[in-house]
């Protein structure tokens, strides 16, 4: 999952990084962050070859902002985009919720991979299991609202070079703070699944006559 990510975040903010560090404008570095996210995306779809709903949503978000980055050359109005672009994958998240399968459902089956699906396959449909999937969603959802709320306050209350680099750093804590969330609960999970599968043989171990 961490290496995962740091492919979805850390490449594009790396980018951005690497072109400014050349002495590119704040508007073409995040342009060039911008096309790293979706050659990375693109690859993803293509080496998996297969219909991945997270990959999807990401990309149909990816392809919106894109468009929209070149209606203006405004710094503001690309800033802006990827902090829209955040806080719709919050409201993606809470909204689904609702649903049968919460999104934390199919990111986790995709950063499982070939290796672990048929474990996931396996537990996932589970109580434990499901409950993890809407409180994970909930999390991720509440986390990258609250992101986007300050990048966009960031942006239009700094200088545009401040705010592109307030973003980024933005960004960043808040996913690596997700991600945190996300690995601790995950071990707390298997714990439980653990117990729960070792209780029957504890108590009938605990009734043999000596």
């Amino acid at each position: 999952m961490v290496v995962s990510l740091v492919g979805d975040v850390g490449l594009p903010v790396a980018a951005y990084s690497i072109a400014e560090l050349l002495g590119a404008s704040t508007y073409t570095s995040l342009l060039a962050g911008t096309v790293v996210a979706g050659l990375r995306m693109g690859w993803v779809a293509i080496r998996e070859r297969r219909f991945d709903v997270f990959a999807t949503f990401l990309l149909v978000l990816f392809g919106a902002g894109f468009v929209l980055t070149f209606v203006t050359g405004d710094v503001r109005f690309v800033l802006a985009k990827d902090a829209t672009t955040s806080a719709t994958a919050g409201m993606i998240f809470l909204g689904s919720c609702i649903v049968n399968r919460p999104l934390a459902y199919y990111a986790a089956k995709r950063f499982a991979g070939a290796a672990g699906s048929g474990e996931f396959n396996a537990s996932a449909d589970t109580p434990i299991m499901r409950k993890r999937w809407y409180r994970v969603s909930l999390v991720w959802g509440i986390g990258l609202l609250t992101d986007a709320a300050l990048r966009i306050a960031c942006i239009y209350l700094l200088s545009p070079d401040i705010a592109a680099s307030a973003s980024q750093a933005l960004m960043v804590t808040a996913y690596t703070r997700l991600v945190a969330y996300t690995i601790y609960t995950a071990k707390k999970t298997a714990k439980q699944r653990s117990a729960v599968a070792e209780g029957p043989d504890v108590r009938d171990e605990s009734t043999d006559a000596p």
